[in-house]
């Protein structure tokens, strides 16, 4: 394990959270600005305490030894720890930008904690912890297209549900968007560190997650924009930075497993479907206001990355991982 290389990870990783923020800024009303740059700021700090008291224990061990205040926290245990926090923090952060316009911070500061006890850490666990049964049957997720994005995205569908719709939804400002072009860059940028840092180190591993990571990113972008051109004859900005990040989801299960090929065709294949998930779910669900599109992006290009993973990886096993990709999906929903 090479620290410099987990700590250069860590900060664009650090950055690509806030980025997740000014992203926000420009799907909303100019008038909620103030109120989603302290949403997003509570629910950075809300998470980062409870991962630091016991939420980084419950994750990977089951249990509570593991807070900083306990001895067993030795300095390696300390790079994971901080590490998987980054994690935790992008999967929170999604999963409240379905409420963005809708939530105050009082409300958020409690619900964080209790779905990181009850769901993010059951899954973490599951998957990469102590006892990681869905890894021992098959399931591959290397990093965290079923921990991290399906598991905010199903969460997303559940928590826009519990609040009233927004009575009216405005476009964004010129500025708005520059903000949210910002955004994209840190969350690009940190996605490199993102799927690079489960490899440890700057090695061949990590050199090919380099190249998958830039071609989901390539093909993601030119998929999802041709892809709304078709369904709506016209494009925003937002199609172009929406499929760079969501070929970034698809790529998270397969990006250590895979080769170029593979990852080009799977972020083809996320950004073709997403789009037209999203469309369907605004046609037919006028009232399911997710004010992101975090359940469209999230939790369907999660689970579609996952189920390639199963067909293209050399080390999957497609019906381990479907029945895997299920069995998580139906887990975190109900």
């Amino acid at each position: 394990m090479n620290n410099i290389f987990l700590w250069l990870c860590f900060g664009v990783m650090w950055l690509m959270v806030f980025g997740v923020v000014l992203y926000y800024i420009g799907m909303i009303d100019r008038k909620y600005i103030r109120h989603t740059l302290v949403l997003g700021i509570i629910t950075i700090l809300s998470t980062t305490v409870f991962w630091l008291a016991m939420g980084y224990s419950l994750s990977f061990y089951g249990n509570i030894q593991y807070s900083i205040f306990s001895d067993l926290i030795l300095p390696d245990e300390v790079v994971s720890l901080v590490l998987q926090l980054l994690f935790c923090l992008y999967a929170v952060i999604m999963l409240v930008g379905s409420v963005l316009e809708r939530s105050n911070w009082k409300y958020i500061a409690l619900y964080v904690p209790l779905w990181i006890l009850f769901i993010y850490a059951p899954v973490c666990y599951s998957l990469w912890g102590e006892q990681n049964w869905l890894s021992d049957i098959g399931v591959l997720d290397y990093s965290g297209g079923l921990v991290v994005h399906a598991t905010a995205g199903i969460g997303s569908l559940v928590l826009a549900r519990t609040l009233p719709i927004r009575s009216k939804i405005t476009g964004p400002s010129d500025i708005q968007e520059i903000m949210a072009f910002i955004g994209m860059v840190f969350i690009t940028l940190g996605w490199f560190g993102f799927n690079m840092a489960p490899s440890g180190e700057m090695g061949e591993a990590a050199i090919l997650i380099w190249l998958n990571t830039l071609i989901s990113i390539i093909g993601g972008g030119i998929s999802w924009f041709l892809t709304r051109r078709v369904l709506e004859q016209q494009i925003s900005v937002f199609d172009l930075m929406n499929g760079m990040i969501v070929g970034l989801v698809g790529s998270t299960c397969s990006v250590g497993y895979v080769g170029p090929s593979a990852s080009l065709l799977i972020s083809i294949i996320v950004c073709i479907a997403c789009p037209i998930v999203i469309e369907r779910i605004h046609q037919y669900f006028p009232n399911f206001d997710d004010a992101g599109d975090s359940f469209g992006m999230n939790a369907i290009g999660g689970i579609i990355g996952s189920i390639l993973t199963g067909i293209l990886a050399e080390k999957g096993n497609f019906f381990n991982q479907l029945i895997g990709t299920f069995l998580f999906a139906y887990g975190v929903l109900v």
